[in-house]
């Protein structure tokens, strides 16, 4: 029982450790996306009322939720997830 709660404690540290911000995710849109993906967000970022730019990022501690739009131009719509460096991006 104490392993098993100790590789629970030890995974946990893992995934907030890795847990992707803001510059991570654009930095994986531009390498999936290449020069189209790099003027997307920069349109984002231009017609975003707000000072955090287009795309936006909620910290869940072991995952985070990219999403852009929202503040009134754009709807908000879910972009992707991201979970121990990587992404899983939304298929909606």
């Amino acid at each position: 029982m104490t392993k098993l709660l100790l590789i629970l404690i030890i995974l946990a540290g893992a995934l907030m450790l890795t847990n992707p911000n803001e510059a991570d995710y654009r930095e994986y849109v531009r390498q999936k996306e290449g020069l189209a993906g790099s003027v997307g967000l920069v349109v984002a970022d231009l017609i975003a009322s707000g000072p955090q730019g287009g795309i936006r990022r909620e910290n869940f501690i072991f995952a985070s939720r990219f999403s852009m739009g929202g503040d009134g131009l754009l709807p908000r719509a879910t972009l992707a997830w991201g979970i121990g460096k990587q992404f899983i991006d939304n298929q909606d």
